[in-house]
Order: structure tokens, then sequence, then C-alpha cells
């Protein structure tokens, strides 16, 4: 009886799929998300770019961006909700759109792969890429988030997009899947 171990929540990466990964399937409802989350981050532009012989389209806007830390702490946090800080976006004072912080799901069910970037005023372009088959495969192994590294984001990919951006977040969606492409002209 003298044990004192502490006990700790571990939760597996298939929580993802379980809280939204799989049921979001509307294009619509991807833009809608990415719309929220730019009104929320006082953008004043939302940018949507679609390549169909590519298959991807990118997302881009012009609100306050963020550090590495509130990508990995905010943005990354499932479940996070900015109206812990309060009611409204921080310059603008808008009423926060977004509510439990698991909106951001539907961007991971619309493409293979996903690179998210974002930068704040007079800081540098952080990020990382989601790979969904990876996510798959880490889901399959039943490893826990910290197992479960994001990919390095291209450069390259994003060039197009960067110039005479000065803060905000851009999101490359790859190799859409099939209900997403038949909407495209939608």
């Amino acid at each position: 009886m003298g044990n004192n171990k502490s006990f700790t929540f571990e939760i597996s990466l298939s929580v993802l799929n379980h809280l939204g990964r799989n049921l979001y399937r509307s294009f619509m409802t991807v833009i809608g998300e990415a719309i929220s989350n730019a009104w929320d981050a006082d953008a004043e532009n939302v940018w949507i770019y679609i390549n169909k012989e590519d298959n991807s389209f990118i997302i881009k806007d012009d609100g306050i961006g963020m550090t590495a830390d509130d990508f990995q702490n905010k943005f990354l946090k499932i479940g996070y909700s900015k109206r812990r800080k309060g009611k409204c976006s921080p310059q603008k004072k808008r009423p926060y759109i977004g509510r439990k912080g698991i909106g951001k799901l539907a961007l991971l069910s619309c493409a293979d792969r996903i690179a998210i970037i974002s930068k704040k005023h007079g800081g540098k372009y952080i990020g990382g890429v989601i790979d969904n088959s990876g996510l798959d495969q880490a889901i399959t192994e039943d490893l826990t988030p910290k197992e479960y590294p994001l990919g390095k984001w291209n450069p390259n990919i994003f060039s197009p997009y960067t110039t005479d951006h000065d803060q905000g977040t851009i999101v490359y969606f790859e190799n859409t899947k099939d209900g997403i492409k038949h909407s495209l002209t939608f």
C-alpha cells in the first residue's frame, strides 16, 4: 500500500476520428471552418485558390497569425477554446464564432495532406504538415499525440502565396478527397 504513483490521463490519436475527422465531408463545411478561424483571428480578407489540375486548394487569411507557441498550444490542442480568454477577438473585438476547439478537425477531413503555416506581424512563418496516411498509421499503432510529430512544411509550395503576406495563416490541402473534388465547381 506504500505506492504513491501518480496517474494521468493519456489520449489515443483515435480520439481525432471519434471527435470528427471522419464526420466532415462537405467542402463548404471546410471552407466555413477556415473562414470562422480567420474571423476569430481578426482577418480582413480570406483568399481561396483552387487548382483543379493538381487537385489541391489553398486558404489564406490576413489575421493576426500564430507564434510557434500558439500553433502548438492553441491550434494543435484539440478542444482548446479561445473563449477561455474572453468572448471577443483580441484587436477588433469581434464575437468569437469558434466554440469547442474541435471544428479544426474539419480541415483534416478533406485531403491526404494538409500543410499549415502562419506568422505574426514582423515574425517568421512557423507550421507543419499533417499527413492523413501517417495519422491513420499512428492511430492503428495506438500512438499518443506526443508520439506523432507533424512533418516539415515545404516553402516552395507556399512561395506564390507568401509574397506581400505580412501576417496570417495559409493552409494547403493536397490531393483532395473525392467528395471535395466533385464539389469544387460549386
